[in-house]
């Protein structure tokens, strides 16, 4: 377990260099504008944009949380392939006219969009609440997905609590001197690290294990056939199958952090260009983690804990070296989403509410400033929440969910339609995200086995259109005049 550890950590350590050189490259002084520290300068090009939106994507909720889906359900997780490739279609078509109004009128997060286009800072305080509340839960995830991979492959040498605050801790140092510039480089080396190290396992477990993918297969189909149906087993639902895909797909690029990708890159053509591969980089990144479930439900079964079903498989049939570059993959896959989330949530408090409400007349090196003390808060505050150790990831992320699928319909209206206002946009998303906990979190089961977030988004459509619709008053008109008085 040495060798593992020795890897990993050298890892970690190149981790800390690619994050910091980016930092260390830029003076104080222009390190600490908005500009830069919020958005890399709106410089990313094609290939920073498709590895740090694919990356963040591809998290912990992969590595662990799909792994139990496939253990537990079978290969119902295709809604995988379809889910990220209707996501990857959203940043395509979305993407673009997000990055060029950005671009125009200077919108670092989704509030700012949402305040200008309807003329309501509430409307955008609000968007920006759910975004900072339901990304916790995210980060959860992520770093007791980072703790865990430590603590098994390292056979308890890096305990839980060491595993999560190495997480944490490395992602503060090279987020807080850096910024988007920092988290950018950093993904294309989680990226690539992870894509490795996940094709490297599985490829040698199939050999190890059964000779070959046709054999996987065929013993699969002997030993738990029911992995092998569609919608699966375990109560599993055509309903829940399909409305899932509409969930992650439409809901998945309207996380805040995947919103300041956008704005971030260099042009419309690297947003679209970027969406296109990221289409194609689910089936890369999908296809091992399904047949390495698969292979672990077949070798492996029974486990009490089918999050770490990989992680068993290869400590069990795979050489040291492998682990300890899977352990390092699984890590990247973690910490590619922490880094992200982390100076988003930093982003959007001093963004959306220090310099909006608590000090209107701050200055940019004081908005970044306060940007570096928040994320260090967050730090600690997530750092507590993953003590916890919470099961079950997948489900975890479902819920977090809820509230950021509520703003697909919201920004649709805002780019599409012109008799959107903001009453309508304040109901749909109040709305949207009080059905959509009721249906995930309340006393009430999802009716027809509909997963609750779609219900929110249809809640929100709902109201979107009809109180719109209500309140066409001169002011709304006004407002949606002066925005689309442009050409995008």
């Amino acid at each position: 377990m040495y060798i593992v550890l020795g890897i990993i950590l050298a890892f970690l350590l190149m981790t800390v260099g690619v994050g910091m050189v980016p930092a260390l490259g830029k003076n104080v002084q222009e390190r600490l504008t908005v500009d830069e520290y919020f958005l890399s300068k709106r410089g990313l090009g094609v290939v920073l944009t498709f590895f740090t939106s694919m990356a963040t994507w591809y998290s912990s909720s992969l590595f662990l949380g799909a792994v139990a889906e496939v253990y537990t359900k079978g290969i119902e997780w295709v809604f995988g392939f379809t889910s990220s490739a209707l996501a990857g279609l959203v940043f395509v078509f979305l993407g673009p006219k997000i990055r060029e109004l950005g671009e125009k009128k200077k919108y670092v997060t989704q509030a700012d969009m949402y305040e200008d286009r309807f003329n309501s800072r509430t409307l955008g305080t609000v968007a920006s609440l759910i975004g900072v509340i339901f990304m916790l839960p995210y980060l959860t995830v992520q770093i007791t997905g980072t703790a865990y991979i430590f603590e098994t492959f390292t056979d308890g040498l890096i305990p839980y609590w060491a595993g999560a605050l190495f997480g944490v801790g490395i992602c503060f140092l090279f987020i807080y001197f850096g910024g988007k510039r920092s988290v950018a480089w950093t993904d294309v080396f989680f990226g690539v690290v992870f894509l490795i190290s996940i094709w490297s396992a599985v490829i040698l477990i199939f050999m190890k294990g059964f000779g070959g993918l046709t054999q996987l297969f065929a013993k699969a189909e002997a030993q738990v056939p029911e992995l092998l149906t569609l919608p699966g087993p375990k109560g599993v639902t055509w309903t829940y199958f399909l409305s899932q895909i509409w969930v992650i797909g439409l809901g998945g690029y309207m996380w805040p952090h995947l919103f300041l990708n956008m704005c971030s890159a260099n042009s419309a053509a690297s947003v679209r260009k970027a969406g296109t591969l990221v289409i194609f980089a689910s089936l890369i990144a999908q296809v091992p983690v399904i047949f390495g479930a698969l292979a672990a439900a077949v070798l492996i079964p029974g486990l009490e804990t089918p999050d770490t079903a990989l992680l068993m498989l290869v400590k069990q049939f795979a050489p040291v070296w492998v682990i300890g570059v899977l352990g390092a993959g699984g890590i990247a896959a973690s910490l590619s989403t922490v880094n992200s989330l982390i100076h988003a949530e930093g982003v959007l408090i001093a963004r959306d509410f220090y310099s909006k409400f608590t000090n209107k007349e701050a200055h940019d090196a004081s908005v970044v400033k306060m940007s570096q003390r928040i994320i260090g808060a967050i730090c600690i505050l997530v750092y507590i929440f993953a003590l916890t150790k919470p099961q079950f990831l997948w489900t975890i992320l479902a819920q977090a969910y809820c509230g950021v699928t509520q703003f697909f319909p919201v920004t649709i209206a805002t780019l599409y339609w012109k008799k959107a206002t903001r009453e309508g946009a304040l109901a749909a998303i109040i709305g949207g995200l009080s059905a959509a906990l009721f249906f995930t979190l309340g006393p009430v089961k999802s009716p027809f086995g509909i997963v609750g977030p779609f219900w929110g988004m249809l809640v929100n459509t709902i109201l979107l259109v009809t109180v719109s619709l209500m309140t066409q008053t001169e002011e709304n008109r006004k407002a949606s005049e002066r925005f689309y008085d442009f050409s995008f």
